[in-house]
């Protein structure tokens, strides 16, 4: 049986970012994925201890980062635990250039966000994000999962979650994006 670890890097920044959606998609792709993998899950924001988190990482095949977006990047606490977690010796080490020293490798992350940015702002426009990809923006994330040795899956992220949520149907949406490259990716590794 294969194993997920789902980082729930959920923040709440009242009164205008709750978390709340975060916590929804973290618990709706444990749901989705637990009655065929063993599931993992780490509520940053709670707390962790690092030493139980590193062993985490060693068990999963997969990693779930599930986080809203907070100024282009991941919310400090997540930051805060990549920080802690990822530790040379343990998650890379020296390599034959720089960013090859991975010691993860063999498993695969992916990568969930909410923003309040609308999908227009990333196409040809007036926005600061104008034709950029999600992925594109989030660079610093995607390098650092990859130093360790993690090999992404494409990434899910739902938009304008400020002025337009819309749980069900992101749940509906993420649930979707799990079965085609998550379940799916899986069960085609084990054939």
């Amino acid at each position: 049986m294969s194993t997920i670890l789902i980082i729930n890097g959920a923040e709440s920044r009242e009164p205008m970012a709750t978390g709340r959606l975060s916590e929804h998609l973290a618990e709706t792709a444990r749901a989705e994925l637990e009655p065929g993998m063993k599931v993992l899950t780490t509520r940053v924001q709670a707390g962790y201890d690092v030493a139980v988190e590193q062993r985490k990482f060693v068990e999963a095949d997969v990693v779930l980062f599930q986080f809203p977006v907070f100024w282009f990047a991941t919310p400090p606490t997540l930051k805060k635990y990549v920080d802690d977690v990822y530790e040379y010796g343990k998650f890379f080490g020296p390599g034959p250039a720089y960013g090859r020293g991975g010691l993860l490798g063999g498993r695969d992350y992916l990568v969930s966000t909410t923003w309040n940015a609308t999908p227009d702002d990333f196409g040809a426009g007036q926005s600061i994000i104008a034709g950029r990809s999600v992925d594109e923006v989030l660079t610093a994330f995607h390098l650092t999962q990859q130093y360790v040795g993690l090999k992404p899956l494409p990434s899910f992220s739902e938009h304008d979650v400020v002025r337009g949520p819309d749980p069900q149907g992101a749940a509906h949406r993420l649930r979707e994006h799990l079965r085609t490259h998550v379940s799916g990716e899986l069960a085609r590794a084990t054939v």
